[in-house]
């Protein structure tokens, strides 16, 4: 068994909790590149003035160091969660990068593997005492409530995923299983609610096919004010998209219709940041140890990462194209709305491909006679 996180009482007073933004980057399957976009996040983050430390949060595939051009990290997130060393500050490495620091993980470690959910949160708070203005947490690949709960724990939540159709249901299922699991963390004291949860027989909520709404409506019935802050959680849960290894900008397509799962399938609103093209040459980057190479000065990748931190981090006022896709908005309402009748343009339309009036997760403008024509072509072409 895991041994506890050093206490409150551990902490020299002289470290005082400090306002930071923690961010958690996820997205349940491995190789899908999350430690290149929490590193690249953190560097464009460094390269923009401010303070930043990524951690290496994979305790049993720690790789953050190698990408940040470190052979052996001498001290390491384990050393911490071991008791080795009383502050967290006292794992923390420079980096090559000047305004990045790192708390690297151990590979192989199993220091992690069984932390109760109270060591988790109280190590969130930890990472709350850095000398810093954004923590960057690189999670493990998995879907383990280890994961999921770290996940959830951050102040803005990052999925990644690859546009391919396995990343792609991979990613989604992430998505599902953190929203389910706050929703029994934050009712784990109501039975009301955690019965309505439980209709499923499925713990993991992977295959619940309810949406949340739904869901929601039923506990309402149970008990309003318990139904009202249902609602307040999944109005509140707004993970960001970033997808990696985009080969030709169409694969974004892959990133819009997950959007739309989500916001169809769970009716939780996804916001969909940009994408990291794929490039060889980071590959040979990450292989020579060269971190500040990965956003290279002409790479198009560099302008796309600094405007997206500036924007969506840093609150300034740049000129950011995000992908064509809308902000959404009402996902859901604590109030009950009638059902809308007709075609909903997403990606299951047939037309998808090959219609100039894409609104994804909005009723289709495009007239029925039209629709019938355009869909009859669609099918004799597909024919020949």
């Amino acid at each position: 068994m895991a041994k506890s996180l050093p206490t409150e009482d551990d902490i020299p007073s002289s470290e005082p909790a400090r306002s930071i933004k923690i961010i958690t980057v996820g997205g349940g399957k491995g190789g899908i590149g999350k430690t290149l976009v929490s590193s690249s996040l953190a560097i464009a983050l460094a390269e923009a003035g401010t303070r930043v430390v990524l951690v290496d949060a994979d305790l049993g595939g720690a790789n953050v160091h190698t990408v940040m051009g470190i052979h052996t990290p001498e001290k390491t997130l384990h050393d911490f969660i071991s008791r080795k060393v009383k502050a967290l500050s006292d794992v923390i490495i420079p980096s090559p990068i000047h305004g990045l620091q790192l708390i690297c993980g151990a590979a192989g470690s199993i220091g992690m593997a069984n932390m109760e959910y109270a060591d988790k949160l109280k190590l969130i708070r930890h990472f709350r005492r850095l000398l810093a203005e954004f923590v960057i947490v690189d999670i493990g690949a998995g879907m383990s409530l280890n994961e999921v709960d770290l996940f959830n724990a951050g102040d803005i939540q990052i999925v990644v995923a690859n546009p391919e159709p396995t990343s792609i249901q991979e990613c989604y299922n992430f998505i599902k299983v953190a929203i389910f699991r706050r929703l029994r963390r934050e009712f784990a004291d109501t039975k009301e609610v955690l019965e309505v949860l439980d209709r499923s027989k499925d713990p993991s909520h992977v295959h619940d096919r309810r949406l949340l709404t739904e869901i929601g409506e039923q506990v309402k019935q149970v008990d309003l004010r318990e139904g009202v802050r249902f609602f307040r959680l999944i109005n509140a849960f707004t993970p960001k998209l970033i997808l990696n290894r985009v080969h030709d900008y169409r694969e974004t397509l892959e990133g819009l219709a997950l959007q739309i799962a989500t916001q169809d399938l769970l009716r939780l609103r996804l916001d969909f940041w940009g994408y990291m093209s794929y490039d060889p040459y980071i590959a040979k980057a990450v292989r020579a140890m060269r971190p500040g190479e990965i956003l290279a000065g002409d790479s198009e990748n560099r302008d796309r990462f600094l405007k997206m931190v500036q924007q969506y981090l840093l609150g300034q006022n740049v000129h950011y194209r995000s992908i064509g896709t809308r902000t959404i908005l009402p996902i859901v309402d604590q109030q009950p709305t009638e059902k809308k009748e007709g075609r909903i343009c997403s990606q299951e339309c047939p037309l998808w491909q090959n219609c100039e009036l894409q609104e994804g997760g909005l009723p289709c403008r495009m007239p029925d006679h039209m629709y019938r024509e355009r869909l009859g072509g669609n099918l004799l072409t597909a024919g020949k």
